[in-house]
């Protein structure tokens, strides 16, 4: 019989000892996630669409394939249309365990999707809508008239977080506005949530 030439499903020391460094996850969850990622991906590499397929699993009320696009992005660290164990471990520790500050920055890298360090409204309308798809109209419905539509909620949120009115929100902005407007920090916490 040849020998398998397979890389093995446990995580060395040293991987350990620098994701513990880069993460709020323990040893042993990090083997478990590590042996998962394996089964799942057993090149080492996820996809963008068994990522999305993954992350719609999270969602049943509605379509998350956008958003999860998006959120892929975040994670793609170096650009290389895949996410490694690395950048996979890093972002859901974000995600699961970060600070709030961490998960505001982290955020705002979702919605400034062309990278440009702000916020365009069109940016935010486009991560918005991704939410309200991802929400699901059983949830959407019960919005306040003035926000019940991505293009409604996008414009009242827009004015409450370009605090200098400079037609784009820069990180500072959006942290600071994210945590005086509770609704929106709610939004950020649970995306299908949008109430």
């Amino acid at each position: 019989m040849g020998k398998r030439n397979s890389k093995p499903k446990k995580l060395t020391d040293e991987e350990i000892l620098e994701l513990r460094k880069t993460t709020e996850f323990t040893e042993d969850e990090l083997q478990k996630w590590f042996a998962a990622f394996k089964n799942n991906c057993p090149k080492g590499k996820m996809s963008q669409s068994k990522f999305c397929e993954m992350y719609a699993k999270s969602y049943k009320t509605g379509d998350a394939s956008i958003f999860a696009g998006h959120v892929f992005r975040t994670f793609d660290k170096n650009n290389d249309g895949t996410i490694d164990f690395n950048e996979f471990i890093q972002g859901l520790s974000i995600i699961s365990r970060g600070s709030k500050e961490t998960k505001l920055r982290w955020a705002f890298e979702i919605y400034d999707s062309d990278g440009s360090g702000e916020v365009s409204k069109k940016e935010m309308l486009e991560i918005v809508r991704s939410i309200f798809r991802l929400a699901g109209e059983e949830v959407t419905a019960k919005l306040p008239r003035d926000e019940n539509t991505p293009e409604k909620f996008t414009s009242k949120l827009f004015l409450k977080l370009d605090g200098d009115k400079s037609g784009s929100i820069n990180q500072t902005e959006f942290i600071r506005g994210a945590q005086c407007y509770p609704s929106f920090m709610k939004l950020l916490e649970n995306p299908a949530s949008v109430r």
